[in-house]
């Protein structure tokens, strides 16, 4: 049975190339040529051409949310927000709370960084340089995901600036390459606050918020 079946493919395919020449002989016989080859090559060229430049094809419509994801991530300036409003709290920072135009209070933490813990080295510095920059500000989200608290994760923006990137490019906070290790323009913004000495990078060796909170448990 299983010699048999090994063999069916193989005379499908005999069957299958049977049929391709008696159709070409045919083809020949009348027209004197073999023309269906390139009839059917230029059909599915077309097809393929028509469909590359549908502008709903899928492969666009990938490529575009893929490059939207892109800026989000990557901080570039956007037009449409997941969340707006209006900073009404300033945790530390790195975790604000939000009032939208429903007088709905939503927590965010701001997404690719991690500031001075509130009992740590700088840590009461970061929460005011965070508040000086948004509180009570309007501001719009893009929001990335949820983490285990049932905070909104999203990169904040206010008049245009993106919030996280500065934190980190004021000497305010890390770049926390565990959680965004794609993030260049967090990294590059940290690159610059160190080699300038700017905020916790004045001191010789900072500790890290999460070696930190390791320690103190």
């Amino acid at each position: 049975a299983t010699g048999s079946r090994s063999k069916k493919p193989l005379r499908r395919l005999r069957n299958a190339l049977l049929a391709v020449a008696l159709f070409s002989l045919a083809q020949y016989l009348t027209t004197g040529t073999v023309s269906w080859p390139a009839a059917m090559y230029q059909r599915v060229s077309a097809t393929l051409a028509d469909y590359a430049t549908r502008p709903d094809a899928a492969w666009r419509r990938a490529t575009q949310t893929l490059e939207e994801i892109g800026a989000a991530r990557e901080g570039d300036a956007v037009t449409d927000f997941d969340l707006t409003g209006r900073v009404v709290r300033i945790a530390d920072g790195d975790t604000i709370s939000i009032l939208d135009h429903n007088n709905s209070q939503f927590k965010v933490r701001l997404y690719g960084i991690d500031s001075p813990e509130r009992d740590q080295p700088y840590g009461k510095a970061a929460r005011k340089a965070l508040a000086q920059l948004i509180d009570e500000e309007p501001v719009g989200v893009v929001i990335i995901t949820t983490d285990s608290y049932d905070r909104l994760v999203g990169t904040v923006y206010h008049n245009g600036i993106n919030i996280n990137v500065s934190m980190v490019a004021n000497g305010y906070a890390w770049w926390y390459q565990y959680y965004a290790p794609h993030e260049h323009a967090l990294q590059e913004a940290e690159s610059r606050a160190r080699s300038q000495g700017l905020g916790l990078w004045a001191e010789s060796r900072p500790v890290a918020p999460w070696d930190w909170r390791r320690n103190r448990r």
